[in-house]
Order: structure tokens, then C-alpha cells, then sequence
């Protein structure tokens, strides 16, 4: 018997806002523990929540790329539930009317086909403290308690784990690029919660549901699935219930490991949050929200394409928006593109990795990198531009005069220059033209080689070698 997958995702997504989601205090990753917290995030009596603007306006450019009907008037509520890193003995959240709902994400399926993915809803909340289990003692870091979220809640209709994995990694460009979010999974900024279950094909009813939560990359989301998958067909192939459970990912055994099992749903007695009262929200201020978003992953792709950029060049590119924007800088004074992003995935890459930095601190600034690229499509050759760009890199200033320090001069195409070297190439080495002629196609480099000696490096070797293979052939 063969099952389908039914899947749906919950995502949590920590907004980048300067302070918090209802307290002034700041809103920052990596502090001192405790020590960006103010009386509310702590709950100390008589403290009053105050709703940060600026997530509200994330929420909704998120709500709008991802097609979703936008709320215009806010209501908070307070999900009630006692546990160690809930200060207040509640979490402010929107249960009944979230700021989006009814939207949907187009992503690739494991085919490689546009397959539409319905998402119920959208909604800010708070984030809880951290905490740190010891042998004898949990430790808390209450600068995460207030931290603004919005968590994403999609329909049950992904049905694998490649399509779950394509659905983040689009949800994760969309709030890395709207500047709602960095979306480091590995700091927690964006965290996942699966839910899955397995019924025949065919079938209309749902099979047993089983949640696993807090996974912390794309690869797991899908690692994790795919087990999760296969050992819940292996539970229903042999007669084995499956049973509704809390289960988590274990990155070392690639498997799914029993946290908890599941009985009835958790009631948490939502009700209204007494001290927000509903805000309403103008037309201009969501328009506003909307037309001031930064440009997405998509639209940016398709921009870059009509630049000339591959399919697979714009999307390493775009994998990172700091290189992205470098790239944008960078273009603003090239005379290509393409070739600018031929020398960032290469050359620049290469030396970040290299030298264990990031592309913000690349010693060349983006005019720079831009100088040399234009050299190139000038008609200096790659391995020229190189040596430029070595240069820069070593001692700094600016290409023109690097490429004047070094010497370097553009070669030639004139093809009355290049005929004439290789003619005298072609006669000095008769050999070479019966070796060629006979299917070494090593002895083109052997002349292409020549030619550049007896030219001193004055000819252009792709013109030399088009021109050589013409001239063996008449002869």
C-alpha cells in the first residue's frame, strides 16, 4: 500500500525592530544575558504593554507578499500557560483575528513543478526567554522575552520533504528581503514546527498527527521529513499505530526521537488582552507599509535575468543580501553585469572564503571591483584583470593606476597582427601542424604558446587560437 504525506508548517519568524514587541527595551542578539530587559519584559505589576509600530508595519509587507487579506484593525490576546520562560503567565498573541489570513506561496515541487501552497494565517506575538538546562539547574536569558514574532501558518498541503524545504527557503527570502528579518536559522531567528501525517491515496481523512519541533535548518526540515515519513509508513505497513506525539530532530542519527506523547489539545483559555485596546489602521498607513517595502527575492531575480545573469548565477547572488546589494552597487558603474557576477561567485568568493570573512568586509569597495570588471569588457583579458585585481587587493587605490604600476597593456585583436605572428609560428613548427592535424589537440596550446612568446604577450590568446586553427586548416 502506498501513502501520501500530508504536511504543514508553522514558522516563527524574529522581526529585526530596534526594540521590542511592547517594551522599549532593545530588541538585540548576542548581549550579555539579562541585560536588555526592562519591567515589563519581567512582569512586574503595574507595567503596560505598548505595540511597536515597526513590526506591526513587518507583519504587514509579509502579510502582503505572501497574498494574504490584511486586517485593518489589530486585536491582541492573551494565550494562558505557566512554564519556566513565561514571565507574565502569558503570552500577548492574536488568536482570533490575525493581521493576515487566506494567502497562499507558489513554490517547486520534488518534480520541479509551480505547485501553490494555501497559508491560513499570519500573526504577531511575543517571543519567550531563553533557557539553558544545566545538570542541576535551567538558566534564563529574559533579553529574548518580548522579542517581536510573526508566526506563518500554512495548510496542510506540502507532501514531501523537498516541497517543505522549498517552502522555507521562499518564505526565509521573503523576510530576509523585505527586512523584516535576518533569518539565521542557527541563531533562532527563524524557527520551524512540522506537522505530518501518512493516510492511503485516495483517501479524504487525515491520519494520526505528529509534530516535530524546533528545527533549525532547511536541511533538517527535510532530513527530518523524510524519516518521519518512512517511519510512519513502516508503523502502518506492519499494523502499528501511530501515535499522536511531540517529536524532535537528532542531527547525529538523522532520525526523529520521542519528546513527548500527545493526548487531548492544550486549552489554553485564550481571551481578549485587556490592557491593548483594538488600533485601528488607516488605508494610508497599510498602503504606506506596503509601498515602502524593500524590493523581494523575486522580483530581484527577474531583474538580474533580464541583466544577463544565469538562472543559476542570479541565485547565488541573491543567496546572501549583503552580497546581493554589493552586486547592485557594484553594477551602478559596470559596463556588464555578468561580469561583475562572474567575478563575485568566483574571485570574491574565493577570497572570503579564504580569509574566513564576509562580504561586508571585502577590502574592495564596490567601485572598485566595478573598475576592474569594466577593464575586462574593455578588452583586457580575464588573467589581466586578475593581476589588477590581486593588486587592489594587496595595496589598494584604483585600476587604472594598477594596471599601470604593473604594466599591463591590451592585447590585440587586430587579425592583420595576429595572421602575421602566426604565420611565422606555423612555419617555425611543421610538426605541430601534423600533430594537430592528426588529433592532438595539445599542440594548439603548444602554439597558441608560441605565438604569445614571439609577441611578447601583445596578441590576444582567443583570437590567436581561433586564427591558428583557420590557417592549419589550409595548409
Amino acid at each position: 500500500m502506498n501513502f501520501e504525506a500530508i504536511i504543514g508548517l508553522e514558522i516563527h519568524v524574529q522581526m529585526k525592530t530596534k526594540s521590542k514587541m511592547f517594551s522599549a527595551s532593545p530588541n538585540s542578539f548576542s548581549r550579555l544575558p539579562n541585560s536588555e530587559v526592562t519591567p515589563f519584559d519581567m512582569a512586574f505589576p503595574g507595567t503596560m504593554p505598548r505595540v511597536n509600530k515597526q513590526a506591526v508595519i513587518n507583519a504587514i509587507r509579509v502579510a502582503n507578499a505572501l497574498h494574504m487579506s490584511i486586517d485593518h484593525t489589530l486585536y491582541f490576546d492573551r494565550k494562558n500557560y505557566f512554564y519556566s520562560d513565561l514571565p507574565k503567565g502569558f503570552q500577548i498573541t492574536q488568536q482570533r483575528r490575525p493581521i493576515g489570513s487566506n494567502g497562499y506561496l507558489d513554490i517547486l515541487d520534488k518534480e520541479g513543478k509551480t505547485k501553490r501552497i494555501r497559508i491560513e494565517r499570519i500573526h504577531m506575538e511575543e517571543d519567550t526567554c531563553k533557557q539553558l538546562h544545566l545538570s542541576d539547574c535551567t538558566l534564563l536569558d529574559y533579553n529574548r522575552a518580548g522579542t517581536p514574532l510573526v508566526e506563518i501558518v500554512s495548510m496542510p498541503d506540502l507532501r514531501s520533504g523537498t516541497e517543505a524545504m522549498h517552502y522555507v527557503e521562499a518564505i526565509r527570502n521573503i523576510v530576509v528581503y523585505s527586512l523584516t528579518s535576518d533569518g539565521k536559522m542557527e541563531e533562532g531567528s527563524l524557527r520551524c514546527d512540522v506537522n505530518v501525517s501518512l493516510r492511503p491515496f485516495g483517501e479524504e481523512k487525515f491520519g494520526t498527527k505528529v509534530e516535530i519541533k524546533n528545527l533549525n535548518s532547511i536541511k533538517n526540515i527535510e532530513q527530518a521529513l523524510d524519516y518521519e515519513i518512512a517511519r510512519q509508513s513502516a508503523c502502518l505497513l506492519t499494523g502499528v499505530p501511530v501515535q499522536q506525539e511531540t517529536r524532535r530532530f537528532d542531527e547525529a542519527s538523522g532520525k526523529t526521537v520521542l519528546m513527548r506523547v500527545k493526548t487531548d489539545a492544550v486549552d489554553y483559555k485564550y481571551f481578549c488582552e485587556p490592557n491593548i485596546a483594538p488600533i485601528a489602521l488607516s488605508d494610508e498607513f497599510v498602503q504606506n507599509a506596503i509601498d515602502t517595502c524593500p524590493e523581494l527575492y523575486d522580483r530581484k531575480k527577474e531583474r538580474y535575468l533580464k541583466s544577463g545573469l544565469s538562472e543559476t548565477d542570479a541565485s547565488i547572488v541573491l543567496s546572501d543580501l549583503a552580497m546581493s546589494s554589493y552586486f547592485e552597487e557594484a553594477c551602478k558603474g559596470a559596463k556588464s553585469p555578468k561580469t561583475v557576477a562572474n567575478f563575485l561567485i568566483v574571485e570574491v568568493n574565493s577570497y572570503l572564503n579564504k580569509e574566513g570573512k564576509k562580504i561586508s568586509e571585502f577590502p574592495l569597495t564596490p567601485a572598485q571591483l566595478s573598475d576592474v570588471c569594466n577593464l575586462q569588457d574593455e578588452g583586457y583579458t580575464h588573467k589581466q584583470a586578475m593581476q589588477i585585481f590581486a593588486y587592489l587587493l594587496d595595496r589598494g587605490g584604483d585600476a587604472e593606476s594598477a594596471r599601470k604600476a604593473l604594466k599591463i597593456e591590451k592585447q590585440s585583436t587586430d587579425s592583420g597582427a595576429v595572421l602575421a605572428f602566426v604565420n611565422q609560428v606555423l612555419d617555425a613548427n611543421p610538426q605541430s601542424i601534423l600533430d594537430f592535424k592528426a588529433g592532438k589537440d595539445r599542440a594548439i596550446g603548444f602554439l597558441v604558446g608560441q605565438v604569445m612568446k614571439l609577441s611578447k604577450g601583445k596578441v590576444n590568446p582567443a583570437a590567436v587560437s581561433k586564427t591558428l586553427q583557420e590557417e592549419i586548416k589550409k595548409r
